[in-house]
């Protein structure tokens, strides 16, 4: 299953992936990465978790929001 974001600016999932499925992956300086859409990356639009856990729309993230930062976890091999 692919992830997306799409035309509606929310992320949505889809069987087959195609280039809404294309994000950036930035490393930033404090050890978080960032994730913003390739499609859409004129729009400087991130993906983002809300409180609840749920996906902030593309156009209420800006670079800086704390609900755009994502720590990745080292996946054990058992």
């Amino acid at each position: 299953m692919a992830q997306w974001m799409g035309q509606g600016t929310r992320a949505t999932s889809t069987q087959t992936p195609d280039e809404d499925c294309l994000f950036l992956e930035r490393l930033e300086e404090n050890h978080y990465n960032t994730y913003t859409s390739k499609k859409h990356a004129e729009k400087n639009w991130f993906v983002g978790l809300k409180k609840n856990g749920s996906c902030k729309r593309g156009p209420r993230t800006h670079y800086g929001q704390k609900a755009i930062l994502f720590l990745p976890l080292p996946v054990s091999s058992d």
